[in-house]
């Protein structure tokens, strides 16, 4: 296998860890670990590393390693506003283009959204646990991607990709504390959105899809706020610790 194929290969990686939550903002990143863990030399793993400083995904910290940065309020914003700008215009498109093979799997997404709903009210979950966390945030970017797909525009779909602009909008959406209004209002607006295709209605497709990320948007910069308010008043434990002991107290204020 070429040394480019391994180092894309060990950045694909990384890069899935980071936008899973795996690897938390401040958590240290290991070349020789991660190099080991692929069975690969650690030369790939530098350059992919180099990739990801380059995107501002991680920063290269002199004398003590790499670590996984944190978005900034800017960042947030400018995510969110390009997703609703490719996607709301996406699902005009695809109001218009989407073929009848692609409702199904539109539709096991949003059923699998449901479930998980379904899954914590029965659990008596005031918010969702780390496992079903994961599972509604997969198939909500399932969604999403298939929604862009079903536009049939390979330059928005490239894009998309080229950005990570989904990924690093669900990086930064796993650190929210997803409550069953939130599940609930997510499911309702994708399930909008399917009736919207099924009617070939391109214009009530474009405003629930914008009117869906806005709100996003809205949610997660007012969360950055509140997080923002607790720094500046000292609250924040993490800010007097190492970036390896951040990552591990954000882990157990999470868990709480």
């Amino acid at each position: 296998m070429a040394r480019r194929t391994l180092a894309e290969k060990a950045y694909e990686h990384l890069h899935a860890r980071i936008a899973a939550g795996e690897l938390a903002s401040g958590a240290v990143v290991s070349e020789a670990s991660l190099a080991k863990e692929l069975g690969i030399s650690r030369t790939p793993v530098g350059e992919a590393v180099q990739r990801l400083a380059n995107e501002g995904l991680v920063e290269q910290v002199p004398r003590y390693g790499t670590i996984v940065c944190s978005l900034g309020r800017r960042d947030i914003l400018e995510h969110y506003e390009l997703r609703e700008a490719l996607e709301s215009y996406a699902a005009m498109q695809a109001a218009e283009r989407i073929t009848e093979a692609q409702f199904p799997k539109l539709e096991r997404y949003c059923s699998a959204m449901h479930q998980v709903g379904e899954q914590a009210k029965r659990l008596g979950l005031a918010k969702l646990n780390d496992g079903l966390l994961k599972t509604f945030l997969a198939a909500d970017m399932a969604f999403h991607m298939t929604v862009i797909q079903a536009s049939g525009n390979g330059r928005i779909m490239n894009l998309v990709r080229a950005t990570r602009t989904l990924s690093r909008s669900f990086q930064v959406t796993r650190r929210q504390h997803h409550d069953l209004a939130i599940v609930y209002r997510a499911c309702e607006f994708h399930d909008t959105i399917v009736r919207a295709f099924r009617d070939r209605d391109a214009e009530l497709a474009r405003k629930t899809m914008a009117e869906h990320i806005n709100l996003s948007k809205q949610q997660r910069l007012a969360e950055y706020d509140q997080e923002s308010e607790i720094r500046d008043r000292g609250d924040d434990l993490s800010l007097s610790l190492p970036p390896e002991l951040q990552a591990e107290f954000r882990r157990i204020e999470q868990a709480s």
